[in-house]
């Protein structure tokens, strides 16, 4: 069992090699095709075994609650509540949130993980919104989401996507201690129940099939 855990350590900390080689372009889509692949790669391997940390909502509203320069914590704790309940549903009921997967994306550092014994598992869908949030380019999104689901046979609801691009804005608002963006999504999520991003095309969703609301 020790073996096949240090040969999974190994073959993660290879495609982390190959992933820093591999820059997030703004409109390259044969370069975020690859990454899609890798990642799916890394998200291939079972690490329920792992006592890696986790990045998770509860990870999350405990982070914003230690910020001193948020002003609106409650807001946002409760914004995250929200989120978390309807990630949990698709359109056929009930969805079990895996929080085993490899975290490519270091949200601490804004750069590729650097190896296997310094990461954090979550959920996939997580690892994804955050590679998304950082490219910031719906061409980027179309290319990488399309080879992703292609090569890891996973297909995102768009609930989750939603929920966790969320999670990763707040998450990159407490590393700058700069709340003000987040808190105009924040209002809108808490008081008008919308969530709209630019970051995922819409020919994308519908190609997809990203249903779940």
């Amino acid at each position: 069992m020790k073996f096949v855990f240090l040969f999974m350590e190994s073959e993660i900390n290879n495609q982390l090699k190959k992933l820093k080689m591999l820059p997030l372009s703004e409109n390259d889509k044969t370069t975020a095709a690859e990454i899609g692949e890798l990642v799916a790669q890394v998200h291939s391997h079972d690490l329920v075994q792992s006592k890696l940390p986790v990045y998770d909502a509860r990870w999350l509203a405990g982070l914003v609650r230690k910020c001193k320069a948020c002003e609106c914590k409650n807001e946002i704790i409760s914004a995250l509540e929200k989120t978390g309940n309807f990630e949990r549903y698709s359109y056929d009921g009930p969805l079990k949130i895996n929080k085993d997967k490899f975290m490519t994306w270091d949200m601490g550092e804004a750069k590729w993980q650097g190896e296997y014994r310094s990461g954090h598992i979550g959920s996939y869908v997580w690892d994804i919104a955050a590679i998304i949030n950082h490219a910031n380019n719906p061409v980027f999104s179309d290319a990488f989401l399309d080879s992703y689901v292609r090569h890891s046979e996973k297909n995102p609801t768009l609930a989750a996507l939603h929920a966790n691009l969320y999670y990763v804005q707040v998450a990159e608002a407490a590393r700058r201690n700069d709340f003000e963006a987040v808190a105009q999504t924040t209002k809108k999520l808490t008081e008008q129940n919308i969530f709209k991003t630019e970051l995922i095309p819409y020919e994308t969703i519908v190609q997809l099939k990203m249903i779940g609301f």
